[in-house]
């Protein structure tokens, strides 16, 4: 009773801020109401905290990775390319300052660093749009309805939406006040900005949009020079110059992937396939795929030495092999439960090489062809 207690509060407290803090920015617009400051930095701090833990318990693996059946929580990969992902955090971020700052100082700020602001912000909803289309493909699938990762997926998604909503109704704000400014500014206030600014072009640009009411278009055209200059610096990082389409498109099981994966491959169910899967690669050496009843696991030389032992056994002496399974399904299926980091895998690879060198000389002794018997270990066809 307590544990189910315990998770209903850890629920509770990872899943109600973030809809409920969505719920209130849609109550404000509807009644055109301007939220504090204070209020929406607590609601993207939370939101953003909550998605990075939630991220992090998933643990997604990257494309060209399989999924490890009954060993991760999730079928999907991970949304974002981890190789390009610096470029969107890097815009989200531009998106969230730009976004503070034309929250804070809209009324007081010069013409020229509210456009620039504002170029800003488009790049953010730019971003956040393309994080949203990529996660909505996956909820509107039939899959994830079924999988355990879909509220999770869908509390991602809380985040972009967010900030869309609220950066398009800051944008509407900025540009009706300065169309109100206009209409309200007297020809003194006019002649008095033109003796501020006496020369010098960022002078000019300040004086021409302070007459203009075409912030909007203006900051749209800055937005491509604005990125342009975010994607040189992020040369310097190893960022591509397409990182920002890459983080998207590198991916698998997504709305905008274009990778296929792997298929998934069976865990924790024979401890030598998941010393095969879970071991450093240099020490325990995969060497290819394999099927085992219906399921694709990962294979090496052990995996395929012991199995084909087990296959001579069962071929030269029946009876002592049942015995011999009936002892492994009792204790060896628990065993491979334990075997959760690539340290373990490596310790058991190497406590079984005595007796992968034992099966491997009573093979030798027995079997005419050795070798074909081990490499057709785990295909759904043998050659020998």
């Amino acid at each position: 009773m307590l544990q189910a207690l315990n998770s209903l509060l850890f629920i509770i407290i990872l899943f109600i801020p973030g809809p409920a803090f969505t719920i209130w920015n849609i109550r404000n617009l509807l009644l055109r109401r301007e939220d504090t400051g204070k209020f929406e930095v607590l609601a993207f701090a939370t939101g953003i905290f909550y998605s990075l833990i939630l991220y992090w318990l998933w643990s997604p693996r990257p494309w060209d990775e399989s999924i490890w059946t009954y060993g991760d929580i999730s079928s999907l990969h991970e949304p974002f390319s981890r190789e390009h992902l610096l470029t969107m955090l890097l815009l989200f971020g531009v998106g969230l300052i730009s976004y503070a700052f034309l929250k804070s100082r809209k009324e007081k700020a010069a013409p020229l660093a509210v456009v620039l602001s504002m170029s800003g912000v488009y790049l953010g909803i730019l971003t956040n749009v393309m994080m949203l289309i990529q996660l909505f493909g996956s909820v509107a699938a039939d899959t994830p309805f079924t999988n355990c990762m879909f509220p999770d997926v869908v509390f991602f998604m809380l985040v972009p939406f967010n900030y869309i909503l609220l950066a398009v109704a800051l944008l509407v704000r900025v540009i009706r006040d300065q169309s109100r400014r206009l209409q309200e500014q007297t020809i003194w206030e006019m002649e008095r900005k033109e003796e501020s600014y006496k020369s010098g072009i960022l002078g000019n640009c300040n004086r021409l949009l302070e007459r203009s009411g075409n912030w909007a278009l203006y900051a749209l055209l800055l937005t491509l020079p604005l990125l342009c200059m975010i994607m040189g610096l992020l040369l310097l990082f190893g960022q591509k110059p397409d990182s920002a389409i890459r983080v998207f498109t590198e991916t698998s099981d997504w709305t905008l992937s274009t990778k296929i994966s792997p298929p998934p491959v069976e865990a924790g169910a024979h401890y030598l396939c998941t010393v095969a899967l879970q071991g450093h690669e240099s020490l325990v050496k995969p060497t290819r795929m394999g099927i085992r009843r219906g399921e694709i696991i990962v294979v090496n030389r052990q995996l395929c030495v012991a199995n084909a032992f087990e296959q001579l056994l069962e071929e030269r002496m029946p009876r002592f092999h049942r015995s011999l399974r009936n002892f492994y399904d009792t204790y060896g299926y628990p065993v491979s439960r334990h075997i959760k980091t690539p340290f373990t895998a490596d310790v058991i690879y190497l406590l079984m090489k005595p007796l992968e060198w034992l099966f491997l000389i009573v093979l030798y002794l027995i079997d005419e062809k050795p070798e074909n018997r081990i490499a057709t270990q785990y295909l759904p066809f043998k050659i020998y």
